[in-house]
């Protein structure tokens, strides 16, 4: 069960969670536990004094995102995306001087949050609340994260319609697996407008005794952005979907053009053909030579009709 200490007199370093008088915590400290098993729950909600309702949410959650206000923290809970935008849920209990992650799968904006930090740092001059907005800009950056091999996969997918070497029925399963995937996530991050509202109103600041206000309100705007970011991403579907249509448009007026060439060249030839073949012709085009006249005449046509279409690129 990691533990971390932040320590902005000091050194930061990992602590054991029984080593640390949580009630003597002061403002230059900060203490973050990562919970990834629910086995270590119980003690460290004796360490951390969390009620027996707020263990029963973590181990009962929410599909949705949530805040639970309670007699010296709070609790959040947030969607997090994860592989294959799966939704994992993330349990963020905060006090003064502490904050406690609670997550069943790996969370992986989390490890690359604490990756980032090394050495000593001034984050334990941060309140329990301003590390909490930390945590949640980086929540809402990982569904930006999301959106890049996305894109990617829709570049791919643009540049095999544009060539044409691709398999209609493939391409359009990948573009629909993509579109799904997309919204899946705009399902999963929208919801959390109205918690991130709450995070940002003056009342939330006088329960918790947060000075972190303006952390929030910058949350809820980076917020909107990723939405808009997702929008722009289905959009983009969309345009992926009429790029294929329209080369699909393209090739099928291509083969409606030669068929069409083909149908003008064949037509002067079958109306020579049908009347040289008249029971009622006079008898000197009854011949030989009329036989070999109307073919070369009819292949004539024909050959005309293919080349205006090859000098006027119909074909």
């Amino acid at each position: 069960m990691p533990a971390f200490l932040y320590d902005a007199e000091r050194t930061d370093r990992h602590v054991a969670v029984g080593d640390v008088p949580v009630a003597q915590l002061n403002g230059e400290q900060l203490l973050w536990i990562d919970v990834a098993d629910e086995d270590e729950l119980a003690g460290v909600a004796t360490t951390l004094g969390l009620t027996a309702e707020t263990v029963r949410a973590i181990r009962e959650p929410s599909p949705e995102p949530a805040l639970f206000a309670h007699d010296g923290y709070v609790h959040v809970v947030v969607v997090a995306p994860g592989a294959e935008s799966k939704a994992h849920l993330l349990d963020c209990i905060v006090g003064q001087n502490w904050v406690l992650t609670v997550h069943r799968e790996p969370v992986e904006f989390l490890g690359r949050f604490d990756e980032r930090i090394r050495g000593d740092s001034e984050l334990g001059k941060l309140d329990g609340h301003g590390f909490l907005a930390a945590i949640l800009h980086e929540h809402v950056a990982s569904y930006l994260a999301e959106l890049r091999p996305i894109e990617a996969e829709l570049d791919r997918l643009d540049l095999r319609s544009l060539t044409g070497r691709v398999n209609e029925e493939k391409l359009l399963r990948d573009l629909v697996v993509v579109r799904l995937r997309v919204a899946k996530l705009r399902r999963m991050l929208e919801p959390h407008r109205s918690l991130f509202a709450l995070l940002g109103r003056s009342e939330f600041a006088v329960l918790s005794g947060s000075q972190a206000a303006a952390d929030f309100d910058a949350l809820s705007e980076l917020l909107e952005r990723t939405l808009h970011s997702l929008e722009a991403t289905r959009e983009m579907v969309i345009g992926s979907f009429e790029i294929y249509t329209t080369w699909t448009a393209h090739g099928t007026n291509k083969v409606i053009k030669r068929l069409t060439v083909a149908s003008v060249a064949l037509l002067p030839p079958t109306l020579l053909a049908g009347v040289m073949g008249m029971n009622s012709l006079p008898h000197t085009l009854v011949s030989a030579g009329a036989f070999w006249t109307s073919t070369a005449v009819m292949a004539s046509l024909a050959l005309a009709v293919v080349s205006v279409a090859l000098v006027r690129n119909w074909i």
